[in-house]
């Protein structure tokens, strides 16, 4: 490989090359990850060829099975330097076979290979035939019963949690203030002797849901739990409103109202706009706020689905959630990777983020008895919070 400066504008094209070669080798290589990299390799010298490979692993393998492939193709692109035309005539380059994206039959006979092309400005093109369009929507994979239904459990546990604050009714209680009418019922039994009280409390009120659901193509690993998800907590909790964004904000609680967890599965996979273009959650909860932001109050808990990765502006994220967070009860936010033990919120969104955030789970918390222990709540807490003025928190001491 030949060595290259990073100040050179001839490198990002190369770089961006290279992006694409991984994605023609069947890679699901985000804009996200693209950007990493690029960041990545502003910190090191990439004349060193392991740390420059080492820092591509990282950022652009997404699991321990990719990084052979990624070290193979690290050395089919970069072993031979391209220059750039000079003319007006592309250069094209020949390139090794390499194994078909996903979705494409290696043991097709009219299988075409793909051409490496660079033209006057050094921008590599890479191309590759595929006899499919391109999808235009989602493909929302279908959970089994066993899953949807432990899935639609955890959901109304959330739904006891999340519905803390009090209402008018009263509800007999072994606490509380004291329930003359009901004593004086009890005491019939005793002769009209007042020997034990009756106490009674205000009835806790069912919190209504505003749920933002990320739909980005980082969360393309995940999209089938989460939308089982999605579909139990508009099943269960009676108002409820479903968001999804990435780019843009799109109310689907249309798609998911009246319908089978299958049917809606199969509008929403039709109507979701194809996956890619990053996630700016910044400028979708702004839009959020401008929009639809007189549907928060006192009583509505916020449920945020996104790992948090914002390409936009993370000021405009942490503005728009302390927002959020001051018009609404409560706000939960699940993240795909939390039901790792190991999961820390590092990522730039999700530091932002977690100052505002009451409840972090995982997908995992909701399929499972434990999910919603007391002492699991108490670990998946960012930070205790006490009520005040009549305000109660799902951080309340029980």
């Amino acid at each position: 490989m030949r060595p290259e400066n990073r100040s050179d504008p001839s490198f990002v094209p190369r770089l961006a090359g290279f992006i694409a070669f991984l994605r023609v080798r069947g890679f699901a290589v985000g804009i996200g990850s693209a950007l990493d990299c690029a960041h990545a390799l502003r910190q090191i010298s990439i004349l060193d060829r392991d740390t420059f490979l080492a820092a591509c692993i990282v950022t652009l393998a997404k699991s321990p099975e990719d990084v052979p492939r990624l070290i193979e193709s690290f050395d089919l692109y970069w072993s031979t330097y391209i220059e750039p035309a000079d003319s007006k005539t592309r250069l094209a380059v020949s390139a090794p076979p390499s194994p078909p994206p996903d979705g494409v039959d290696s043991t097709s006979e009219n299988t075409p290979g793909f051409r490496i092309a660079v033209d006057r400005a050094g921008a590599v093109r890479i191309g590759l035939y595929s006899p499919d369009a391109p999808s235009s929507g989602h493909n929302l994979r279908l959970l089994d019963r066993k899953r949807v239904v432990a899935i639609r459990a955890g959901v109304r546990r959330l739904r006891r949690e999340a519905a803390t604050r009090p209402g008018r009714r009263q509800a007999p209680a072994r606490r509380g203030s004291i329930d003359f009418s009901a004593t004086a019922r009890h005491s019939l039994r005793q002769g009209g002797e007042w020997v034990e009280f009756r106490f009674r409390k205000p009835r806790r009120r069912r919190a209504e849901l505003v749920i933002l659901w990320d739909v980005s193509g980082s969360m393309r690993d995940h999209e089938a739990v989460l939308f089982a998800l999605v579909h139990a907590l508009h099943r269960v909790v009676r108002r409820t409103r479903v968001f999804a964004f990435g780019t843009q904000l799109d109310e689907v609680s249309g798609l998911l109202r009246g319908r089978s967890y299958f049917h809606a599965a199969r509008a929403a996979s039709g109507h979701l706009r194809p996956m890619g273009g990053g996630t700016r959650i910044g400028s979708c909860l702004e839009d959020f706020l401008r929009r639809y932001g007189r549907l928060l109050h006192e009583g509505t808990t916020l449920v945020v689905l996104s790992d948090g990765w914002d390409l936009g502006e993370t000021v405009r994220l942490s503005r728009a959630l302390q927002r959020l967070h001051h018009l609404c009860h409560l706000v939960v936010w699940v993240n795909p990777y939390a039901d790792d033990p190991r999961f820390e919120p590092v990522t730039a969104g999700m530091r932002e983020a977690m100052p505002h955030v009451d409840l972090l789970l995982g997908p995992r918390d909701f399929e499972t008895r434990t999910g919603f222990a007391p002492e699991r709540l108490a670990a998946r807490r960012p930070q205790t919070r006490v009520g005040y003025r009549g305000k109660a928190f799902i951080a309340a001491a029980r």
